[in-house]
């Protein structure tokens, strides 16, 4: 293999692996997304007090998926 098609082979990787970051990006924030249109929710509507704790049930999940993903994506650095 000559030294032009290790440097192509290594470029290629190097993309996917920003294709895969970015991926995972996309799904944090569209989690980020749903974070704040849940919390816009308990301010905008007259909810009980069951209802504020499952929306905040719901966003503590939402972080922890947020987290799980960040470190995945960390690995593609």
């Amino acid at each position: 293999m000559t030294e032009q098609e290790q440097v192509k082979e290594q470029l290629q990787e190097q993309l996917e692996k920003v294709k895969q970051r970015l991926q995972i990006l996309d799904m944090i924030e569209e989690k980020l997304f749903q974070m704040k249109e849940l919390a816009q929710r308990v301010i905008d509507e007259d909810l009980t007090d069951v209802e504020i704790q499952e929306i905040n049930h719901e966003v503590k999940n939402l972080g922890e998926q947020v987290k799980l993903l960040d470190r995945e994506a960390t690995q593609f650095s």
